[in-house]
């Protein structure tokens, strides 16, 4: 997820009697076996080492996450949200490069992406709902990461040249976490199209897990609509959700303190203002603006003087102009006519 993660590491100090030994599995490769990679990073979860749970989860998408073939589910991020669409057309653009004709059932829209704009690949067949369950866990350790890394300095993202300054750690463990989140709604929903009983229930329990941790990750970067508008999501399909009731009181809180530090700040402002203008200094300051106002009025009246001139003259000119115009007109029709008169007789 991350092509920092891992590489800083802080020294500290730890009892003995707090070190674990390797697990049984760690160390060892599962091939191909995805529920097999998906159980060790549930058992490192557990033990609070999120870092190398990620790295299991990780390993588990990467080997049916990638495949995009004709008539198979894409996840694509469109207009700002995560959408699936069906792949129609594979066209080779170049060695390394490809280009999708998807069908986005939501709208009927066709369009034609390239294969970056693609996020992963809807797995076939997954009845117990292990793509969207891994998704969901390693969204829960990128946020509990975001909590305990205190690594100073930025950190870059798979695909990008350097790290960006606007973003620090914690923010791209966060950010992680709501994307992971979102493809896991996006594929709940595509799949809820065709499920019904118990399956179509351990769909609506998913999405609302993976609401509650993009809340929280909402609420942690202050995007406090965002997280609200997820936790009403889980309350208007279960009322009793505590944990959608426990974040709204949570983010209301977060709101009453932001209203307070911005009322703080104005009344700092208007102190330092205050204090400035009312200080001997800021009188004088005060004093040169006015006069360079005044003396700006004062030559805009000249100029402004000087323009109604010239456009008075000029008005005058024309006026002259026409006059004598209309004269001229007068003497050749007077001469055309006697012209004619003579031609005549």
């Amino acid at each position: 997820m991350f092509k920092s993660v891992g590489l800083q590491v802080q020294d500290c100090e730890a009892v003995v009697s707090d070190l674990l030994p390797l697990l049984a599995f760690e160390g060892r490769d599962c091939g191909d076996d995805i529920a097999a990679y998906k159980d060790h990073g549930d058992q490192l979860m557990r033990l609070d080492d999120y870092t190398y749970a990620i790295s299991y989860y990780e390993a588990a998408l990467s080997i049916n996450s990638l495949k995009f073939e004709i008539g198979g589910t894409v996840v694509v991020r469109r207009k700002g949200h995560c959408v699936t669409g069906e792949v129609d057309f594979i066209e080779n653009d170049g060695e390394n490069d490809k280009s999708y004709d998807v069908t986005f059932p939501s709208g009927q829209e066709d369009a034609t992406i390239s294969q970056k704009e693609i996020l992963l690949a809807v797995w076939t067949n997954d009845v117990s709902n292990l793509q969207v369950k891994i998704l969901l866990n390693m969204s829960r350790c990128l946020l509990k990461l975001s909590d305990i890394d205190s690594t100073r300095g930025n950190s870059s993202c798979v695909g990008e040249a350097m790290s960006s300054a606007k973003f620090s750690r914690q923010d791209r463990y966060r950010q992680a976490a709501v994307l992971g989140c979102s493809i896991a709604i996006s594929i709940c929903d595509h799949r809820a199209l065709e499920s019904t009983g118990s399956s179509a229930l351990e769909l609506n329990s998913l999405r609302e897990k993976a609401r509650i941790v993009r809340s929280r990750a909402f609420l942690a970067m202050r995007k406090l609509p965002n997280a609200t508008a997820d936790a009403k999501k889980v309350l208007f399909q279960n009322a009793k959700s505590r944990e959608a009731q426990g974040l709204l009181s949570e983010i209301k809180a977060a709101e009453a303190y932001i209203k307070l530090m911005d009322k703080k700040l104005s009344k700092e402002v208007c102190r330092w203002v205050k204090t400035a203008t009312e200080s001997s200094d800021g009188m004088e300051a005060i004093s040169r603006m006015d006069n360079s106002v005044s003396d700006d009025v004062k030559s805009g009246d000249i100029i402004r003087d000087e323009v109604e001139n010239k456009q008075l003259a000029r008005t005058n000119a024309i006026d002259k102009w026409q006059i004598a115009r209309n004269v001229s007109m007068e003497i050749c029709a007077v001469a055309l006519f006697i012209l004619a008169i003579y031609v005549i007789y």
